[in-house]
Protein backbone atom coordinates (compact mmCIF):
# COMPACT_ATOMS: atom_id res chain seq x y z
CA UNK A 1 0.00 0.00 0.00
CA UNK A 2 1.26 3.44 -0.90
CA UNK A 3 2.14 5.70 1.99
CA UNK A 4 1.21 8.83 0.09
CA UNK A 5 -1.04 9.45 -2.90
CA UNK A 6 -0.64 12.36 -5.31
CA UNK A 7 -3.80 13.58 -7.01
CA UNK A 8 -3.65 13.70 -10.77
CA UNK A 9 -4.53 17.03 -12.33
CA UNK A 10 -4.62 16.61 -16.08
CA UNK A 11 -4.78 20.35 -16.71
CA UNK A 12 -1.45 20.93 -14.93
CA UNK A 13 0.39 17.61 -14.44
CA UNK A 14 1.43 15.37 -17.31
CA UNK A 15 3.04 11.95 -17.00
CA UNK A 16 6.58 13.28 -16.83
CA UNK A 17 5.61 15.81 -14.15
CA UNK A 18 3.99 13.06 -12.08
CA UNK A 19 7.12 10.92 -12.44
CA UNK A 20 9.24 13.79 -11.09
CA UNK A 21 6.89 14.24 -8.13
CA UNK A 22 6.87 10.51 -7.36
CA UNK A 23 10.66 10.30 -7.70
CA UNK A 24 11.15 13.20 -5.29
CA UNK A 25 8.88 11.53 -2.74
CA UNK A 26 10.75 8.27 -3.33
CA UNK A 27 13.95 10.06 -2.26
CA UNK A 28 12.28 10.34 1.17
CA UNK A 29 11.76 6.56 1.10
CA UNK A 30 8.02 7.09 0.68
CA UNK A 31 6.02 4.74 -1.48
CA UNK A 32 3.99 7.16 -3.56
CA UNK A 33 1.39 6.60 -6.27
CA UNK A 34 -0.88 8.80 -8.35
CA UNK A 35 -4.58 8.81 -7.58
CA UNK A 36 -7.65 10.12 -9.33
CA UNK A 37 -8.65 13.72 -8.63
CA UNK A 38 -10.86 14.06 -5.57
CA UNK A 39 -11.67 17.76 -5.82
CA UNK A 40 -13.26 19.84 -8.54
CA UNK A 41 -10.05 21.79 -9.21
CA UNK A 42 -12.13 24.81 -10.17
CA UNK A 43 -10.28 27.38 -8.07
CA UNK A 44 -8.47 30.30 -9.65
CA UNK A 45 -5.10 28.80 -8.78
CA UNK A 46 -4.27 25.15 -8.77
CA UNK A 47 -3.28 23.18 -5.72
CA UNK A 48 -1.10 20.09 -5.79
CA UNK A 49 -2.87 17.70 -3.44
CA UNK A 50 -1.38 14.73 -1.63
CA UNK A 51 -2.97 12.25 0.79
CA UNK A 52 -1.14 10.58 3.69
CA UNK A 53 -2.45 7.00 3.78
CA UNK A 54 -0.99 5.72 7.03
CA UNK A 55 -3.06 5.51 10.21
CA UNK A 56 -0.09 6.96 12.08
CA UNK A 57 0.98 10.61 11.91
CA UNK A 58 3.53 11.75 9.36
CA UNK A 59 6.96 10.96 10.88
CA UNK A 60 8.83 14.02 12.10
CA UNK A 61 11.77 13.44 9.73
CA UNK A 62 9.43 13.21 6.72
CA UNK A 63 7.49 16.30 7.79
CA UNK A 64 10.77 18.20 8.22
CA UNK A 65 11.94 17.18 4.73
CA UNK A 66 8.68 17.94 2.89
CA UNK A 67 9.23 21.72 2.48
CA UNK A 68 12.44 21.07 0.54
CA UNK A 69 10.68 18.48 -1.64
CA UNK A 70 7.85 20.93 -2.31
CA UNK A 71 10.41 23.56 -3.33
CA UNK A 72 11.99 21.08 -5.75
CA UNK A 73 8.56 20.23 -7.19
CA UNK A 74 7.88 23.92 -7.76
CA UNK A 75 11.35 24.30 -9.32
CA UNK A 76 10.51 21.48 -11.73
CA UNK A 77 7.36 23.27 -12.91
CA UNK A 78 9.18 26.59 -13.16
CA UNK A 79 12.07 25.08 -15.15
CA UNK A 80 9.55 23.37 -17.45
CA UNK A 81 7.85 26.72 -18.09
CA UNK A 82 4.59 25.52 -16.55
CA UNK A 83 2.21 27.12 -14.11
CA UNK A 84 3.43 26.51 -10.57
CA UNK A 85 1.05 25.17 -7.95
CA UNK A 86 -0.22 27.99 -5.75
CA UNK A 87 0.18 25.66 -2.80
CA UNK A 88 0.72 22.02 -1.93
CA UNK A 89 -1.73 20.48 0.52
CA UNK A 90 -1.29 17.28 2.49
CA UNK A 91 -4.45 15.57 3.76
CA UNK A 92 -4.89 12.46 5.85
CA UNK A 93 -6.94 9.53 4.62
CA UNK A 94 -10.04 11.03 6.27
CA UNK A 95 -9.64 14.16 4.12
CA UNK A 96 -8.54 16.33 7.05
CA UNK A 97 -5.92 18.91 6.14
CA UNK A 98 -2.60 18.08 7.82
CA UNK A 99 -0.35 20.74 6.32
CA UNK A 100 -0.12 23.25 3.53
CA UNK A 101 3.04 24.42 1.86
CA UNK A 102 2.88 27.85 0.28
CA UNK A 103 5.72 29.31 -1.73
CA UNK A 104 8.04 31.90 -0.37
CA UNK A 105 7.92 35.16 -2.26
CA UNK A 106 10.50 34.93 -5.04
Amino acid sequence: MAEILVEENFAHIDGSDMNVILDLLDELALEAEPTAPRSSGRGRQWELTMHWQQATPVPADIEAALPAVVARIRDHFQNAGKQLPARVALYNRDALLLRTFEPDAR
